[in-house]
């Protein structure tokens, strides 16, 4: 995260921040920060943590040993839920 200044802001939009920011509890920053999104189009994009390439993929070398061995994974034991 960085940190800008923003100069020649209408008083008119600070009025309005500050008013938005005391009616829901949060910083005028927070409120600003929320519209910079908006206006920018950037608030649609899920926060990632980057490991969504991996997903569905397996890596060579799994194979029907790797099924079997899982197998296992999937049994119940009935004796256990009693």
């Amino acid at each position: 995260m960085t940190q800008v200044t923003v100069r020649k802001v209408e008083e008119e939009w600070v009025a309005k921040a500050k008013a938005d920011a005391a009616e829901k509890g949060v910083s005028m920053n927070a409120i600003l920060v929320a519209a910079l999104k908006k206006g920018l189009g950037v608030d649609s994009k899920p926060k990632t943590n980057g490991l969504e390439r991996f997903a569905g993929t397996c890596p060579e070398g799994f194979g029907p040993e790797f099924e079997e061995a899982m197998g296992e994974c999937s049994r119940i034991d009935e004796e256990r839920w009693k």
